[in-house]
């Protein structure tokens, strides 16, 4: 019963002929270290790789973007009309403030106030 555990482990001179391939410095163990070590490079550099064109593709697309003058929905500027409201971006007048003047928020919003309501009437 004991003999049964050991059949999916590869024999003992499989794993010592790998170990010195790996530690003499022989053809075959700088082959396979420069293998291990070109694999390593490409599993660090990939995901800065990834992330600098995702950051790229989403500057690219902000730049593609637009508001509607009407309700202030964005939207892609390939778009003729605002999905929302409908309005059509061709008639929009030009952006009127240049890229990085803010402008304040109390310009921009709605003042609602409440008031109480009688039911009895």
């Amino acid at each position: 019963m004991g003999a049964d555990l050991n059949l999916n482990r590869p024999p003992l001179f499989v794993l010592i002929a790998i170990g010195l391939l790996l530690l003499l410095p022989a053809g075959a163990g700088r082959v396979l270290l420069d293998l291990a070590g070109g694999l390593l490079a490409v599993l660090l550099v990939l995901p800065v790789l990834l992330g600098g064109l995702g950051w790229v593709g989403w500057k690219v697309l902000q730049s593609r973007m637009q508001s509607c003058s009407a309700c202030g929905a964005v939207g892609l500027g390939s778009n003729l009309q605002c999905s929302v409201c409908g309005t059509s971006y061709s008639s929009q007048p030009a952006a009127e403030t240049p890229t990085g003047v803010s402008i304040p928020a109390s310009d921009l919003t709605i003042d609602i106030t409440a008031q109480d309501v009688d039911s009895d009437s």
